[in-house]
């Protein structure tokens, strides 16, 4: 077999395992700036997210996510691509669905973002952070719920749109 132009030999594996074993490559490349460790989860409950102005406006409708990792200071999750969310956008997040967090609500800092095919995944950071990694709720739902037709999102739009 005769040597590429940078002298290493080309893969005898398929584009797919090359596109893999690169991919990882990059991915231990990476240096991790986070300031708390992460710890990953399996299958737990979505939450919903709601991205907030320059004031900290809640603005846009409600969209759903999924945790991939949590940790004191903030957490990797994952959501449809069509979200528009830049690094650097404060977040609100709805957590009722965990109530292992200690409170309904809480803002997050976008830190930075990675788009794909079919998914858009995120990092953020808790504006203050947890004292401790909470216990997440296991989801038993088979379907996926729209968090704008629940009952506290309704109410809420009621009282945006009165004021």
């Amino acid at each position: 077999m005769l040597p590429n132009k940078t002298g290493s030999q080309p893969s005898r594996s398929s584009g797919a395992s090359g596109d893999l074993l690169r991919d990882q490559a990059r991915a231990g490349a990476r240096q991790d700036n986070r300031g708390n460790p992460r710890h990953p989860i399996e299958s737990c409950r979505s939450i919903s997210l709601r991205r907030l102005d320059d004031a900290r406006q809640p603005m846009g409708r409600w969209f759903l996510a999924d945790i991939i990792n949590v940790g004191e200071g903030g957490m990797c999750l994952i959501a449809d691509e069509e979200q528009s969310l830049a690094p650097g956008q404060w977040l609100l997040m709805d957590l009722r669905a965990h109530p292992g967090f200690g409170q309904l609500r809480m803002q997050a800092q976008l830190r930075w973002l990675t788009r794909a095919r079919f998914a858009l995944t995120f990092g953020v950071a808790f504006e203050t952070p947890l004292k401790a990694v909470p216990v997440l709720s296991v989801e038993r739902r088979n379907e996926r719920r729209d968090p704008n037709l629940e009952d506290w999102a309704l109410e809420e739009e009621q009282t945006m749109a009165a004021t």
